[in-house]
Parts: structure tokens; C-alpha cells; sequence
């Protein structure tokens, strides 16, 4: 039975589930681009039906989403687990633009991003109970200039790409943050912010749909039988509720039935047995001196409840529970108590006893005690029916004083006075508040700088906060600033007050004076640290004041410095770090891990005149004649080109050479190049036969990082610009500027398919403040060897001027 009913309410959970319209926000339509005018924003047909398609260009434009249409985007989002983004869209070639962003700053929240520098989709996102952001890559050219339908499903920890209705991905991903509670979140369309990642091309569609199944408002046609991850997870969830409310309930049923099946031995009434006698439920009793009663079968039992006696000395009766008064007795118009006694005379005792007044003689012989000195000096008071001897110490021979109290000797008796800070009849003594009156016998003398705390038997004077103390009564102030004993940082200033101090941080720090911080304008990129006021402590790889500037570090070393690579491999700067690849003429040894020669003789990839002989030299070859017919001439690309013949390729922007038969190419100069500090580590396809052909000028069209149309400016220093073709470092991402189109990427520690390792050691983009590469085989190798090894490791098999790109994940191919 239990089972049927887990079955039921699991299955009810699912036709719900599967029943529950999804809800979206047309993001498009919250901004209302048809009635307004926005810069960069103009109006234009597209692909669907009743809907509006806007062209978006130029580097400047707004398209912020505010007020009630980002709250209710926002709620959407934290309703379910499940949320798919929709667009269609026709995306600039080149260009690496953002579709949809949720961002704080520079930061982003959540974000979907289309790269057609490096052709993939980009899902951006913090990961709940984290707060760096991660990425997830698509690899996909979107920007084609064509029209795409795109649809980003994320159920639980699983992201699902459609495009134009094809199944392309389906990834596992640590589940995205819901909660929105960054500060300062923005929503923007198009954009990141007001100034990055600027989407270039058309947009027609950008909707935002909650629940599972998302991708179904522009795919109708898609499978949805399959529960979603999300709603999976969901179901997963709510079996295992339903499986512990009913393993309680049957805990619960088992004692019911234990308790049903004693109450089925009793009658009906309830009764209770008691000493033999039967007594109804309800029913009450006096037993002894207890009042007990009978509730639901349960005996209980409580003393009798005493009316209070009003007399000093009431008597309890035998047989009886509570005490009673017995009469008073009157004499000589006096009355007395029961049992009070008093003398109305010397040597007689009278006692009252339930209303008779029983008076006694006292044998001075019988009841007076023997006295310790002689007849004569003995002597008689009035009233006393014993006599005295003179200097008895009534004290000592026992008091009944307050133990806050002082005995006294008197002639013929004691007498007890409460002391000092005490009050009372000597016989019971209360502590005196001092602290409640200023002066007098009663009262406390504390005087400036203090308050007054009472104690027991007296009072102290407590110096006030940031005073010491001068005397018992008084208080001076403390420079806690000239003694030292403040709490303000040592970069901070303190200023006495009276009675405590205050902290204020110094010019150039910030804090609340107990904790300065040094304050670097812009802040420190790249993983720097503010360490004084306006100065950056830069991490590895990096310099300049805001550890803007990437250091090279293949630039010759100094004398006695040993090389960053092996011989005969080329140092490529990278930014942050750097890599080393074999130069022109060698190759990998994948098991030394060293540049080797290559044998272009015996592997055919030399460019000797098939009259000349081809003999190998180290790095290089060279070609020689002997017989007559032989020529110098080089064999190049299925043609002949004569000794000493020069030649442009690729539209001119490389110039190759002919020389004793070796044939050798390098890149044109460019008019900006001699502006430049290029080592020749970088030049990697200059040799030395071809040095005078890198001085041919190139032209215009080979250069366009000259052009400054093509530069591009830092995301937060707009006044650092980059050349069409250099890369930077921001935000743990390698950025590169294409043609005045920046594109930023996760570093990858893969070049050539292979860990960058030396000797089993580890090494690859060491970038500061940033998090472990992504790289399964980089990872195994630093947590086996115990971390990042040395530099110099070979991680291409020829010499090359790329930087390395981004290892591609296989996609799933379309239906």
C-alpha cells in the first residue's frame, strides 16, 4: 500500500511537470526599439514573420534592460532549474559579440557570446556556490553573415546547444547560480556593457523561456518525451521525499497500532484501582494527606493545599494535614500569643497555652547560672532575676548576630550593630548602595573620571574608558595615541580624545582606520596586488604600474643567463608566460624532448636543383655541384627559379630569395615595423639568405596593424591601445585585437597536442591570480610531480609565429 501511494504522488509530480507551460520574456520587446531611437540601432527585415529585425553597428550603444522587465527576467531564472535562451540572428564575420549578459562591471554574471575570431559559442557563468566565472565552449562559426536560429538550453547541470533546430552539444556543467544577488547586476542585449563585447550584425529574436523543454517556442518539432535533467533531478528529488514522509508515517502506524492494541486490554470506562477499590475516571479522593485523582486510567496524587495560619506559632493537630491557631490569652489588657512567654516579674515565667495564661516561680538557685566571681562582687539588676559579674564577655559565650554584624559587650548582656556598608538591627544586616547617593554617611565619594560599583559591604570607583587611575577616588586621562596602546593600523593616524582616540587612515589608504588598505587608482590587472599607494606588486610575467604590461620574457638575457629555451628552440612570447618551439631546420625529438636536425636531404624537403646534390647541415642544408651540367638553381613549389632571383608571395607580403639553390621566405617589412623592438626570436621565419628581402616595404593591405582604424583599446584603460594582431592578458583570459575586433579566451596549455612538459616536469601559462589550467594531462602531470616544473619545455615540432590557439572539443554531428 505504501508503495502504491509513492507511485501515485511520483506519477502526479510528473503529469504536472510535463503539463506546466513554460514561461519567457521577450527580451527584444522589453527594450521597445520600434518606438524609440537608440544609437547603432536601426531597423531592418528579416526571417520571421511579424517580428522585427535591428541591426546593430558602431562602438557605442546602450541596450540596458531596467525596472520590472530585468526583475521579471531575473525571477524567471530563479523559479526553475531549467532556462533556455532563443535568438536568431545574422552575426558580422570576425566579429566577437555578445547575444544576452547578465553583468556587474566588468564581471560576468551570466552571459551567452559568440566568437567569430575563433568560431565557437560561449556560455559564461558562475556556478553556484562560487564566485569566479567559468565558460563553457561551443565550437560553432555563428558569425558567417548568415541567418541562424540558436537555442542554449541549461536543465540542472546539463547545457544543450541547438542550432537551426539541430542537436549540436550536450555537455555536463557544474550546475549555474540562481540566486542574482550580485551587487549592481545589469541585464544587456547585444553588449556585455556599456563598452564591451559589442554584437555586430542583426538580431531579430532574443527571448528568455523558464521551465524544461525551452527550445520547443522556436523548435516545435523537437523530441520532448525525454524528461530533462532538470526535471529528472526534480523527480529524483521528490521520490525521495515521498520515500521519507511515508517511511515516518509507517513508524507512526506501527506505535498507533502498539498503543491501540493496549488499549484494547482495558474497559471502557478508564477506570483506575487503588488499595482494592475501584474509582471511576474523573473521580477524586483523599488519601492520607494527598488529593489524588483518576484521569484516563492514570492515578495522580498532590498534598493537600493549607489555607495559611495567621499566628506566630500555629500547631498541627495529630490526624490532621494542616495546622491550626489555638486561643490567645489576655493579661493586664496585654494579649499574647500561644506559646509566647514573657516575665511579669523577677523570678517568674509566664507562658500563654491555648487561652490560659500559666505563670511559673524561678528558683534563682535552680535557674540561674554558677558566676565565676566571689559574693561581694557580684550585683543585681532591676528587672533580672539572676546576678551579674562585672567584665563577662556575653560574646564569647555565644551571640545570635548578622554575620555582617559586630557583637558588643555590654554589663549584663550583648548587644549586635551592623557594619559599615551594612544595615539593619544588628540581628539580620542588608548591603547599603552607596552608588545610589553622592556624599554623606551612606553615600559614595567617587569623584571625577570614574562611575561608582557597588559591592558587597562597600563601593569602588571604576575609571571611565581610556582613563587610568590617580587615586581610590579619582581618575586621569590616557594618551592612548603617545602611549601606544591604541588599535590603530600602523598605516594609519591617531588622534586622542578625551576619555578614548580615534583612527583615520593615512592619504592614500582606505579603511575604517583599524584596517588600511593602499588604494592603487584603477586597481592592479592581471593578478597584481596593491602593495603601496598607486603601485602594483606584479605577479610573474607581468609589469608597469598597473601590471598593464606583459614582460618578454625572450628577450635576450643578460651575460651568464642562462637561455629561457633549449638550443636550437625559439622563444615565443606569450602573455604572462611564454613557450618554446623548435626553430626552422629541426624538429621535436618526442622522446628526448630536444630539437633535433631535420635530414631535408633524406626527407625530400629541400630545394636543390635536381642536377645538384643535396647535403645535409646542421639546422639547414646546402646544395653543391659536381658535374658539368649542374645548376644552383631551386626547386620551388613544381617550378624552377634561377640563383639569385627574388620573389613576392602572398600578395606581396612575403619575399622569398633564391641562394645556391636554398630557397628561403620571410615576411615584408611593414612601414610601423621600424617603430617596433622586435628581437629576432620573432622573426621566426627570417633566416639568414632571405634577411635583406625582410627590408622589401609591404604593402598596405599586408599591414593592417598600422592602420589605427584597426587598433583596439584595453577594456578599462582606454588609453592603452593594441595593434591589429597583439594579444594581452584580462581577467584570466588571453584577448587578442583582430582588424578593431577584440576576442578573449581561456589559455589553454595544449600547442601542437601535446602537455607542455620538460623532462616530466609541467609548464604552461603561468599566469598570476589565475585558476589551474584546464587540461586533464597538465594537471595529472603537476599533481604527480608535485607542481609546475622549469621553463624551456618544446612544444611544437617546427617554428612557427602563432601564439597557441584553443584545443577544440569533437562536436555532435547534425541529424
Amino acid at each position: 500500500m505504501a508503495g502504491a501511494r509513492a507511485l501515485l504522488a511520483a506519477c502526479y509530480c510528473w503529469w504536472w511537470l510535463a503539463a506546466a507551460a513554460a514561461t519567457e520574456l521577450d527580451l527584444l520587446g522589453a527594450l521597445s526599439l520600434h518606438n524609440t531611437s537608440h544609437a547603432g540601432v536601426t531597423l531592418a527585415p528579416g526571417t520571421l514573420p511579424q517580428r522585427s529585425a535591428y541591426v546593430l553597428q558602431g562602438d557605442s550603444r546602450s541596450l540596458q534592460i531596467e525596472g520590472e522587465a530585468f526583475n521579471h527576467a531575473a525571477e524567471l531564472l530563479r523559479r526553475s532549474p531549467e532556462f533556455t535562451v532563443l535568438t536568431s540572428l545574422r552575426q558580422e564575420p570576425a566579429n566577437s559579440g555578445t547575444i544576452i549578459s547578465f553583468s556587474h562591471g566588468f564581471n560576468r554574471y551570466l552571459e551567452v557570446q559568440s566568437s567569430g575570431r575563433r568560431d565557437e559559442v560561449r556560455l559564461h557563468y558562475v556556478a553556484a556556490g562560487g564566485s569566479a566565472p567559468r565558460v563553457e565552449t561551443f565550437p560553432f562559426r555563428l558569425a558567417d553573415g548568415s541567418w541562424h536560429r540558436v537555442a542554449l538550453s541549461v536543465s540542472g547541470a546539463q547545457a544543450t546547444l541547438y542550432v537551426d533546430c539541430h542537436l549540436l552539444y550536450r555537455r555536463l556543467i557544474p550546475p549555474p547560480d540562481r540566486n542574482f544577488t550580485q551587487p549592481q547586476l545589469t541585464l544587456w542585449i547585444g553588449q556585455r556593457n556599456n563598452k564591451h563585447s559589442l554584437f555586430k550584425g542583426a538580431l531579430q529574436e532574443v527571448r528568455l523561456v523558464s521551465g524544461p523543454h525551452g527550445y520547443l517556442a522556436q523548435c516545435p518539432g523537437l523530441d520532448s518525451e525525454c524528461p530533462t535533467c532538470g526535471q529528472f533531478a526534480l523527480l529524483q528529488a521528490t521520490v525521495q521525499e515521498l520515500t521519507t514522509h511515508i517511511h515516518d508515517l509507517s513508524l507512526k502506524l506501527v506505535g498507533a497500532e502498539a498503543r491501540i492494541s493496549r488499549l484494547e486490554q482495558c474497559d471502557c470506562q478508564k477506570s483506575c484501582y487503588s488499595n482494592g477499590t475501584v474509582h471511576a475516571d474523573g473521580a477524586t479522593w483523599q488519601r492520607d494527606c494527598n488529593r489524588c485523582s483518576c484521569v484516563h486510567g492514570e492515578i495522580t496524587c498532590r498534598p493537600v493545599e493549607c489555607d495559611r495560619a495567621e499566628c506566630k506559632n500555629p500547631v498541627l493537630h495529630p490526624g490532621e494535614c494542616c495546622p491550626t491557631c489555638l486561643r490567645q490569652c489576655l493579661l493586664w489588657g496585654n494579649l499574647y500569643e500561644h506559646g509566647e512567654r514573657f516575665a511579669p516579674k523577677e523570678c517568674a515565667e509566664c507562658v500563654c497555652h491555648d487561652g490560659n495564661m500559666q505563670c511559673t516561680r524561678v528558683d534563682p538557685e535552680l535557674a540561674c547560672p554558677r558566676l565565676p566571681c566571689d559574693p561581694p562582687q557580684q550585683f543585681s539588676v532591676p528587672g533580672e532575676c539572676c546576678k551579674f559579674c562585672p567584665g563577662v564577655d556575653y560574646c564569647n559565650m555565644g551571640h545570635s548576630c548578622d554575620e555582617n554584624a559586630t557583637c558588643m559587650n555590654l554589663n549584663t548582656k550583648y548587644t549586635c550593630k551592623c557594619n559599615q556598608g551594612f544595615q539593619g538591627d544588628g540581628l539580620t544586616c542588608q548591603d547599603v548602595d552607596e552608588c545610589q547617593e553622592a556624599g554623606g554617611l551612606h553615600g559614595h565619594h567617587c569623584h571625577s573620571n570614574t562611575r561608582c560599583v557597588n559591592v558587597v559591604g562597600g563601593y569602588v570607583c571604576q575609571c571611565l574608558g581610556g582613563y587610568t587611575r590617580k587615586d581610590k577616588f579619582n581618575c586621569v586621562e590616557v594618551d592612548e595615541c603617545e602611549g601606544n596602546t591604541h588599535g590603530c593600523h600602523a598605516d594609519a593616524v591617531c588622534t586622542n580624545t578625551p576619555g578614548s582616540y580615534t583612527c583615520r587612515c593615512r592619504d592614500g589608504y582606505e579603511g575604517d582606520g583599524y584596517t588600511c588598505m593602499p588604494i592603487c587608482p584603477g586597481g592592479c590587472l592581471n593578478g597584481g596586488t596593491c602593495v603601496a599607494p598607486g603601485r602594483c606588486g606584479c605577479g610573474a610575467g607581468f609589469a608597469g604600474a598597473r601590471c598593464e604590461r606583459d614582460l618578454d620574457e625572450c628577450t635576450p638575457p643578460a651575460p651568464r643567463t642562462p637561455p629561457p629555451c633549449a638550443p636550437h628552440a625559439l622563444c615565443v612570447n606569450t602573455p604572462g608566460s611564454y613557450y618554446c618551439i623548435c626553430a626552422h631546420g629541426y624538429k621535436k625529438d618526442p622522446i628526448l624532448n630536444t630539437c633535433k636536425d631535420v635530414d631535408e636531404c633524406t626527407e625530400g624537403s629541400h630545394t636543390c636543383h635536381h642536377s645538384a646534390r643535396c647535403v645535409n647541415i646542421d639546422g639547414g642544408f646546402r646544395c653543391e655541384c659536381f658535374t658539368e651540367n649542374c645548376e644552383l638553381s631551386c626547386s620551388w613549389q613544381g617550378r624552377v627559379v634561377s640563383e639569385g632571383a627574388t620573389w613576392r608571395e602572398a600578395g606581396g607580403c612575403r619575399v622569398c630569395t633564391c641562394a645556391a639553390g636554398v630557397a628561403a621566405c620571410a615576411r615584408a617589412t611593414c612601414a610601423c615595423d621600424a617603430d617596433d623592438n622586435v628581437t629576432a626570436t620573432f622573426q621566426l621565419d627570417l633566416l639568414s639568405t632571405a634577411a635583406s628581402a625582410s627590408l622589401v616595404s609591404a604593402p598596405a593591405s599586408c599591414c593592417p596593424h598600422c592602420d589605427a582604424r584597426y587598433h583596439c583599446r584595453h577594456q578599462e584603460m582606454h588609453h592603452v591601445t593594441f595593434r591589429s594582431g597583439e594579444r594581452w592578458l584580462y581577467q584570466c583570459q588571453i584577448c587578442e585585437c583582430l582588424l578593431g575586433e577584440v576576442d578573449c579566451w581561456e589559455p589553454e596549455c595544449e600547442e601542437g597536442g601535446a602537455c607542455c612538459s620538460a623532462g616530466g616536469a609541467p609548464h604552461r601559462l603561468q599566469l598570476a591570480g589565475c585558476e589551474p589550467p584546464h587540461c586533464a594531462a597538465c594537471q595529472s602531470a603537476a599533481r604527480r610531480d608535485g607542481g609546475a616544473g622549469a621553463g624551456g619545455a618544446v612544444v611544437g615540432a617546427d617554428a612557427r609565429p602563432h601564439a597557441p590557439q584553443a584545443s577544440r572539443r569533437a562536436a555532435l554531428k547534425p541529424p
